[in-house]
């Protein structure tokens, strides 16, 4: 994951989320509640902050997140 560009990955959260807060646990820095549903901060990734989005995302016990990786 070194090299690349942090602004280039995507993540969304889709309207399927169920404030389960497992992303907010395993990536707070990543994501957030806005209203009822966690939304991505928008924070720059570095290697450490990747590996915890994409964990975040596996675990999601809705599959309401999806990471787009770079290239």
């Amino acid at each position: 994951m070194s090299g690349d560009d942090p602004t280039a990955w995507r993540i969304d959260v889709s309207r399927g989320c169920i404030s389960a807060g497992l992303c907010l646990a395993i990536a707070p820095d990543h994501f957030e509640f806005v209203g009822v549903r966690a939304r991505p901060t928008g924070a720059p990734l570095d290697e450490e902050g990747a590996a915890a989005v994409v964990d975040a995302a596996n675990q999601c016990p809705a599959a309401a997140i999806t990471v787009q990786r770079p290239g």
